[in-house]
């Protein structure tokens, strides 16, 4: 993995490129850690409304001079929307380089949660598109209204090829009360989607997703993990 230049300030800087359910749930939770938000949106009116309701003086820009000014950029816009956001968001000309970027997109069919992208995933296509940008997949699993009350029981898991854009965005999953989890680099994002996947598809099936998984006593993971294995 390779590293940027740490952020020492107690505050970061956080740019929300979209005005929907994920920059409302997420930004209000950072404006109460003390983090400043600036929300970066085509309508003027949507941010407007969006920066009174995450509060503590949360301002307002156009997309890329949001991203220019942020430590942190959170694309939060729904994965067909993603394309016109990273334009807005200037990232084929270089505002979202070096820059954290946070992608909790899910590249999957409505309902049913199949992935949309014969290969690779949504993290890594936005990699590709945004040159110099730390990419870390996040946030994508739960749905947005979960970080309104998020304790210490939900694992955020993270893919990224930075170490010190992951420690930044663990920071911020533990502003939101949750505990994050690093399974490896970008080429896993794919694998946090699909999981996504598999949540929306039990959901819409009327199926609590939490019931899929076996309950694990302590010291039971390294049991459950070598017997998977021995099913593989």
């Amino acid at each position: 993995m390779t590293t940027t230049t740490p952020t020492d300030s107690s505050t970061l800087r956080i740019a929300l490129i979209g005005a929907g359910n994920v920059a409302r749930a997420l930004g209000s939770r950072w404006a109460a850690a003390g983090h400043q938000i600036v929300i970066g949106e085509r309508s003027s009116g949507s941010a407007g409304r969006l920066a009174t309701q995450v509060g503590k003086a949360a301002a307002t820009a156009a997309p890329s001079d949001a991203a220019r000014w942020a430590d942190v950029v959170l694309l939060a816009v729904p994965w067909a929307d993603l394309d016109d956001a990273l334009a807005l968001a200037g990232a084929a000309d270089g505002a979202l380089s070096g820059k954290v970027v946070i992608d909790p997109t899910n590249p999957v069919a409505h309902g049913d949660g199949r992935h949309l992208l014969e290969h690779g995933s949504a993290a890594e296509n936005i990699a590709v598109r945004a040159p110099g940008a730390h990419i870390v997949k996040a946030f994508n699993v739960y749905p947005a209204d979960h970080w309104k009350a998020a304790t210490a029981q939900d694992v955020v898991a993270l893919a990224g090829d930075d170490d010190v854009a992951l420690d930044t965005v663990g920071r911020l999953v533990r502003a939101v009360g949750a505990v994050p989890h690093t399974v490896g680099g970008l080429h896993r994002a794919r694998q946090i989607e699909e999981l996504a996947g598999m949540v929306i598809a039990l959901a819409f099936a009327g199926i609590d997703p939490r019931a899929s998984v076996p309950g694990l006593s302590a010291g039971d993971g390294d049991v459950h993990a070598r017997d998977a294995a021995d099913s593989a």
